[in-house]
This record gives C-alpha cells, structure tokens and sequence, in this order.
C-alpha cells in the first residue's frame, strides 16, 4: 500500500497545487479543443460612476511576454507523514493573438520558451540540477486558447511533446491550469470603481467534481488598465474517484476538499494576459484510498504562492 500510495501522493501533491488561479486542464498528446466550464457571472455591486464594460480588445498580431513563478509546499499525514517543498518552478510563456472567430472572440496562440528552476525549498543543489534536466523536454509546450471579448475561456489546446518525462508530466498538467485560469470572466453589465461580481464554475479537478466560486473588485481604473482583487474558494463534497493515469486499481475517496484564494491581478484591456498577478492559496483536503485489499487515510494541507510577472 505504501509504494502505491506514495506514487498517487506525489502526483496529487502537483495538481492540487495547480488551482492556484482555477479550474483543471485537459492535457492531450494530439491536438484537441477542450470545451472549457462557463461560469455563471453574477454583478454584485455596481460601483461608482463612470460606468464602463469591460471587455477585451487587443488588435490582431498582439504578443505578449510573461513568467510565471510558482512556490507551493505540501504537508501530508495519514498513510504518509511527510513535508514535501520542492524548489520554486519559473515558467516563460509567449502568447500571440492569432486572430478572431466568427463570433468574435479572441484567438491565442501560447508557448514556453523556457523553464528555470529556482533556489529555494528541501532539494539540494543536485536534485534542482536533475529537475531541470528533466525539464528540458517542456521546452516548446505549445497550444491554444479561445478567449470571448467578456474574458470567458471557451476552449483550449495544449501540444504535449510525445517523448516527455513521465517526472514532469503533472506539471504540464499544472502550466496549462495555470495559463487557463488567467482568464478572468468580466460582468456583462457596465461597472465602476468599487465593483464587485461573483463567477460560479462547476469543473472537474483531476476527476473531482468541485465548486468554485471567485470574487473579484474593482480596485483602480487607468484608462485601459484596471487593478483587480480575488479572492474565492474550491469545495468539493464526498465522492468516490478512479485514478487511472496515476495508478490503475487506486478509488480514491473524498472526505472533504476546500482551498482558499486570495490576491490581486492588473489586466490591460488591450493585452491576451494580466499584465501582473499576484495569488496565494491555501487548501485542506483528507481522502480515503482504496488500493486492492488495503486502504488508508490521507490528510494534507497545500500552500501556493503564484506570481505573473512581464518577462
């Protein structure tokens, strides 16, 4: 039980460390739109005057450059008492408005030019240099998003290279959730300063059926420049789940699942991402696993710090 625990543990670690911003990719070997959940976007104030819509309107060819810093630790117990703190992961990603469907809406084209991995955490010096080896299979992760005017992520795409190493596979799992997630779904109806609205998203997070729900605020507006900040929760109830991609023959049991969200974004209207971002999140999780005749109780607590940065 414990080698087949332990191998779901290090995997699970990774993806839920990925929701930082929100909802779970699909990662896929071949080509392959992935419809996206919609939220339900709901105003619940209004803000002061002026009142404008907020919208997305970037011109054709658009490009832009950011790296994504992610910090996360895991503290396990149960089935395994463990404290997991890997080094901080610094992804570059290039995205490129590509153009505009028939229905108007946005387009983007994204890669990763470059992965880095940083000082920091439990891995010596050795172990960083064996990580970014292993990482050097990532370079070029490609794919595509579909993005309305509203900023409500339609589909995606992402290219996996045929020969990555299984050590990093998860992360490819957490780039593309994180890269997702920037897109922040606006309200319908014009707002102002001090507006608030609450985004509802039923979504599935590595087979998970959960609930998030994400409140944003209307900090600041600079022409096209606006300050938003976030904060949110993701719950999920008591649920049996199949894990075959991390181990055949493993029911995972949901006992109870809830992360905490907090932080702030700066979007430019006539950008494809945030121009800057800050996340930190906090989650709760215990599960019961089934494995054969064996079985056991796994508790964690996850810590993730993200920050969006230009590069």
């Amino acid at each position: 039980m414990k080698r087949t625990t332990l191998r779901f543990l290090a995997v699970a670690a990774v993806l839920a460390a990925g929701p930082a911003l929100a909802a779970q990719p699909a990662v896929a070997r071949e080509t392959q739109a992935t419809p996206s959940p919609t939220p339900t976007v709901e105003v619940l104030a209004p803000g002061k005057a002026p009142l404008e819509q907020l919208r997305l309107s970037p011109p054709v060819g658009t490009s832009q450059r950011s790296s994504m810093t992610v910090t996360f630790a895991v503290q396990q117990s149960g089935v395994s008492s463990a404290s997991v703190k890997p080094p901080p992961t610094k992804a570059t990603v290039e995205t490129t408005l590509q153009g505009m469907t028939p229905e108007g809406n946005l387009q983007i084209g994204f890669t990763y030019p470059s992965f880095e991995i940083l000082k920091g955490g439990d891995a010596s010096k050795s172990q960083r240099r064996r990580i970014q080896q292993a990482f050097s299979g990532l370079t070029g992760l490609s794919g595509q998003l579909t993005v309305t005017p509203q900023g409500v992520l339609v589909d995606s795409t992402l290219n996996v290279p045929s020969n990555l190493d299984s050590s990093v596979s998860s992360l490819v799992t957490q780039l593309g959730d994180q890269l997702r997630t920037l897109a922040i779904p606006f309200p319908e109806a014009p707002v102002g300063v001090g507006a608030r609205w609450r985004a509802t998203t039923e979504l599935g997070l590595n087979g998970i059926q959960a609930n998030q729900v994400y409140e944003y605020t209307l900090k600041k507006r600079t022409g096209s420049k606006v300050v938003l900040g976030v904060r949110g929760t993701q719950t999920a109830g008591q649920q049996t789940v199949e894990l075959p991609n991390v181990a055949p023959g493993v029911q995972l049991q949901v006992q109870s699942y809830k992360t905490t969200f907090r932080g702030e974004n700066t979007v430019d209207l006539t950008s494809l991402l945030p121009v800057a971002g800050e996340v930190r999140s906090s989650g709760d999780q215990a599960f019961r696993i089934q494995s054969g005749s064996d079985s056991g109780t796994l508790k964690q607590h996850l810590t993730v710090h993200l920050v969006l940065k230009p590069a």
